[in-house]
């Protein structure tokens, strides 16, 4: 029997030619079907179900035919040619080509409106040594060498504080520390990190206090101490617009010199980037409000490197969605803050303080509670424990000694005559509420000398520790006014069984009060409960677990029990819309994977 010769080149125009003919019917007979909806005179045409038999009976007659041809030529070319290696070399590219145009085509869109932990992916970071030496070129280009650092003092200060109630552990400090200048500084940073998959931890003032700026991931850490500017003031318009190092105690210090004032005011050494990111307050809360409140713009880079802007200059909007509000309180874990517009008021004419003293706690707060609910317009009211003057008196740092015992720090605005009134009104509440003693300032140097006390709380607390294994643990929780009385008493009785030092210092006035608690390395876990147990009774009092530390590390496990586990969901989700890489701040706020056994403390 004679061999037909076939060339290669041949075989391959006709496979091609038998699919691309295969593929055009197909689309046909789909095309002949469509249009059968719509006939409307059926003996003139086809039925679909008629085409659609009549398609298939002719693919079977073709395939058996091609079939029978291929049988023909293997038998025809046994014992030599290239057929056998040929064919698996066509059937490799088609699946080749198949999976290039599968990987093209734009994926389904997601259709969940939140996102449990277990339908998330752990974040795939990269953090070769490889990857980061050649981002460090990239970034000694974008900053310049001397705003690089891989010092290991700098590393380690940039992870964790003495005063933060998270204990870093020694993974936790960056490869290095970026100081950028500008907002286009921090763009071109973050898109050497987007495309390297390279995770950011943000830092400002390094006040917080509930691990938010421990770089859990590793990666890079962008310090913006550098961006420390007041940019420009509209007096007029009364607002600000600053830099994200900017502290609130300078700020005010220039604003004054106009006659103005910015109300937030957290602890000393809090800067505005930091204040944004967790949404701080202060004293002033009860008649200013806190952070959110005076935050007209931001100026956000995002995860990928792209700078938004979230709003103009107007003191109201309703434009779109509240941008602006959706990243205070973010914690760094959604864009970074370049530039804030603030808003800035004039400064009180007048102010003044007075101190009053009581038996116990609960008749300090019921005092409280009877000042707010008579609507007294007073501009602070701080609360602090007989511990908490005790360990002022000790540590010497004011200027007076202090009454041990349960005082409140109360503080008046307003002009002269009202200022008066005002004291008067509280003093009745007072001595109904039982107070031992009432004295207020007469001019602004014994009102300067009185709220003193107020300001070296926790300082003083920390002048007790006494060896390197000692620790302060500063938390803080809210519950609406009624209950104040109820959950302070509570934990003045759960510290005493404790057998820990711990005091209470409290913005009383909007329900919030914090405990300073001094342990060692062997009382961890006592302070650990305690802080347990007051978050769980605040909780269940219908109040929150933060007022205004913000959730960090250490209470991202309490969110689900505050505000229910669709809203964690959603927030995940959120996440992961504005970062789905999960480069910023990634474990804050909410987890980016399942936690290990035994990491979720009981409820």
């Amino acid at each position: 029997m004679s061999r037909t010769p076939i060339s290669r080149r041949w075989l391959g125009q006709q496979l091609c030619s038998r699919h691309t003919q295969r593929v055009g019917q197909f689309y046909r007979a789909r095309a002949l079907g469509s249009r059968g909806y719509a006939t409307e005179e059926k003996d003139e045409r086809e039925s679909f179900k008629g085409q659609l038999y009549q398609s298939t009976h002719e693919r079977v007659q073709r395939e058996r035919a091609d079939q029978e041809r291929f049988a023909q030529y293997r038998e025809s070319q046994k014992g030599g040619g290239s057929l056998g290696l040929y064919v698996p070399i066509v059937l490799l590219i088609g699946a080749f080509g198949g999976w290039l145009v599968g990987k093209q085509t734009p994926k389904e869109p997601e259709s969940y409106s939140t996102a449990p932990l277990s339908r998330t992916k752990p974040p795939e970071h990269d953090k070769a040594p490889a990857t980061l030496q050649a981002a460090w070129a990239e970034l000694k280009a974008i900053v310049g060498e001397e705003n690089l650092s891989t010092d290991k003092n700098v590393l380690e200060s940039h992870a964790g504080s003495e005063w933060s109630s998270y204990s870093r552990k020694d993974s936790d400090v960056p490869f290095c520390i970026v100081n950028p200048g500008s907002t286009e500084d921090v763009s071109e940073i973050m898109k050497i990190c987007h495309k390297r998959r390279i995770p950011v931890t943000a830092y400002s003032g390094g006040t917080s206090l509930e691990g938010h700026f421990a770089s859990t991931r590793g990666g890079i850490c962008i310090d913006f101490s550098r961006m420390d500017k007041i940019l420009k003031l509209h007096k007029e318009d009364l607002d600000v617009v600053v830099q994200p190092a900017v502290g609130w105690e300078l700020l005010n210090e220039e604003l004054g010199e106009q006659g103005l004032f910015f109300p937030p005011d957290p602890g000393p050494g809090a800067m505005i980037g930091g204040m944004i990111g967790t949404g701080c307050s202060g004293t002033n809360a009860y008649r200013y409000g806190t952070m959110k409140d005076w935050v007209l713009s931001l100026t956000v880079v995002m995860a990928d490197g792209t700078i938004v802007k979230t709003k103009q200059r107007p003191r109201k909007s309703s434009a779109g969605y509240d941008l602006t509000r959706t990243f205070i309180g973010s914690e760094g874990t959604l864009g970074l803050v370049t530039e804030a517009t603030l808003k800035v008021t004039p400064k009180p004419q007048n102010v003044s303080v007075a101190v009053s003293t009581f038996q116990d706690i609960r008749s300090a707060a019921d005092c409280v509670f009877r000042v707010v609910g008579a609507g007294v317009p007073i501009a602070a009211v701080e609360i602090l424990d007989d511990v908490q003057m005790k360990c002022i008196n000790d540590s010497g740092r004011t200027s007076r000694s202090w009454k041990e015992a349960p005082t409140l720090f109360f503080k008046f605005n307003g002009t002269p005559s009202s200022v008066k009134e005002h004291i008067t009104l509280v003093k009745d509440h007072a001595k109904k509420a039982g107070s031992k003693t009432f004295e207020f300032a007469k001019n602004k140097e014994e009102g300067d000398e009185l709220w003193e006390a107020r300001k070296e709380a926790l300082w003083s607390v920390m002048a007790k520790k006494k060896e390197d294994t000692d620790h302060v643990w500063t938390t803080d929780v809210a519950v609406p006014i009624s209950r104040l009385a109820d959950i302070i008493d509570e934990t003045k009785a759960d510290i005493s069984k404790s057998g820990l030092t711990a005091s209470i210092v409290g913005h009383v006035g909007d329900g919030n009060f914090h405990a300073i608690i001094l342990y060692n390395d062997k009382e961890h876990d006592i302070a650990d409960d305690l802080v347990h147990n007051m978050v769980k009774r605040a909780i269940e009092m219908e109040g929150t677990a933060t007022g205004e530390h913000g959730v960090g590390l250490v209470k991202r496990d309490y969110l689900s029990h505050e505000i229910g586990q669709n809203a964690v969901d959603l927030m995940r989700k959120m996440k992961q819309a504005f970062d789905p890489l999960c480069l910023l701040n990634c474990d804050k706020v909410v987890r980016s994977q399942q936690p290990k056994p035994g990491e979720v403390q009981e409820w």
